[in-house]
């Protein structure tokens, strides 16, 4: 077809690229979020714009040495011109307005998208092939598979929603429709969608192991999974894995978790590895240590795009990831907003572990439980806690008494576990039960009526 050239603009991708030298890349975070390096017309600006990236990520200096290296490293230094490289670094430009830029840029890329797609549309419909209502179904499905923030703000309007929209949205859901945990007596009741959850535990309740498992089942069954984690490592929770599956082949194995990474052994063990070894479970670590909530989201969003379905992503755990503002609260705040835009952009489900209020240890949970919690309670969709459960019927007043039973409670193999739901914008609130072999880092599903006659006959009385 006939066409004048495609929209562009040339001379703010320069500004922009010359903002992302500045100041040590602080306007990074931001435009990465806003912009990705096909949005930019220049061949030689998207591959400056992701060294860039590579860059940061790897917290080095964005100067024009490190980019050249970086162009060298990926074989891209011949497909830019030294001078042209140099005038990017040169140019005069401000931090100030690299947002704006970045916005008029995603503008115009988003434009030349919809004008490629036109382009297919016409050619279907000249070619007579197609019945008008495949074509359009053709055209809705290229338009979903959009990143969220590719596309304009969908009307409010109810009738125009309702005929231009609605049914798009429902259909992108149904890639969720069978995803089930591996945990029965959730999957009973949560229709596990994209979505930001946050799940908080008391002392000994097990989040890391619950949450490293239910990754692992959703993995086995088929999703692509992530667990960024702060505190632990690969060896640590990859072990955690070998001793669970060692005690389901034997329940009376005594090798630990522990006891794997010191070296201890058996034939079973050779065993749970080669199965794993073999199978198609894409669940990857990545080892987090100084990244901030925008280094990590950085990492994190190629791994999210040109999948049929977002990935599954746990981040382990909230308040330790490291944060320039004042104050806890303003820092989890601040990282709680920005994963749930990530979740929303990328149509990932997103399981953040988040730690409770001191005070909280020995009364049971509620929202006042987590720590530092801001945003929490308002911007997650669903809220789960985990709780040993002695602590629905621990009388705060009598700390003694209290701690006695909670001793107790964490003694036993296996330990008597509630997940409460405090919030769930799929559906109602509910509570589910676990016994947790902590030795065996492994979480069974139960009914609450096996505590009662399990409990410890020191605390049994105070059952309910």
């Amino acid at each position: 077809m006939n066409r004048k050239e495609f929209p562009e603009a040339i001379e703010m991708e320069k500004q922009l690229l010359s903002a992302m030298f500045m100041k040590e890349g602080i306007v990074v975070p931001e435009v990465s979020t806003i912009i990705d390096a096909d949005d930019l017309y220049r061949v030689e600006h998207r591959l400056v714009f992701q060294a860039i990236l590579r860059l940061f990520a790897k917290k080095q200096p964005i100067d024009y040495l490190a980019v050249e290296e970086e162009l060298r490293k990926s074989g891209d230094f011949g497909k830019i011109e030294h001078r042209y490289l140099l005038s990017l670094i040169d140019a005069t430009f401000t931090t100030a307005r690299a947002e704006y830029h970045a916005n008029i840029i995603k503008e115009k890329a988003n434009l030349r998208k919809l004008i490629e797609l036109s382009d297919l549309l016409i050619d279907e419909a000249e070619r007579g092939e197609k019945s008008f209502a495949d074509i359009i179904a053709y055209a809705q499905s290229h338009l979903s598979s959009w990143n969220h923030s590719a596309l304009p703000s969908k009307s409010s309007n109810i009738a125009d929603y309702f005929a231009n929209y609605l049914k798009a949205d429902i259909d992108s859901l149904k890639n969720y429709a069978n995803r089930l945990t591996g945990f029965k007596n959730i999957d009973d009741q949560q229709f596990f969608s994209p979505g930001l959850y946050v799940i908080g535990a008391t002392p000994a309740a097990g989040k890391t192991t619950f949450c490293w498992q239910l990754l692992e089942q959703l993995a086995e069954s088929g999703e692509d999974c992530i667990y960024c984690s702060y505190e632990m490592s690969k060896l640590e929770l990859f072990t955690k894995t070998a001793a669970r599956r060692l005690f389901l082949k034997d329940k009376q194995t005594s090798l630990t978790a522990a006891d794997i990474r010191r070296g201890s052994w058996s034939a079973q063990l050779d065993c749970v590895i080669s199965e794993v070894a073999n199978s198609k479970t894409n669940l990857q670590v990545l080892e987090m240590q100084d990244e901030s909530i925008d280094e990590l989201l950085i990492r994190l969003k190629p791994l999210c795009f040109d999948k049929q379905k977002a990935p599954v992503i746990c981040l382990d755990y909230l308040q330790i990831v490291p944060s320039s503002k004042e104050s806890t609260k303003l820092g989890v705040d601040d990282s709680v907003r920005k994963l749930k835009k990530f979740q929303r952009d990328t149509n990932s489900t997103f399981i953040v572990i988040s730690s409770f209020n001191r005070a909280n240890y020995t009364q049971g949970v509620s929202f006042e439980s987590f720590k530092e919690s801001g945003n929490i309670e308002y911007t997650a969709d669903v809220v789960w806690a985990l709780q040993l459960y002695i602590l629905n019927s621990i009388n705060p007043s009598n700390i003694a008494d209290s701690r006695k039973k909670i001793d107790v409670a964490k003694r036993q193999q296996p330990r008597q576990i509630q997940l409460k739901c405090l919030k769930n914008r799929q559906g109602t609130n509910y509570d589910c039960y676990f016994n947790y072999f902590s030795a065996h880092d492994y979480f069974k599903p139960c009914d609450k009526n096996d505590f009662k006659k399990n409990y410890s006959p020191e605390v049994d009385d105070d059952i309910d």
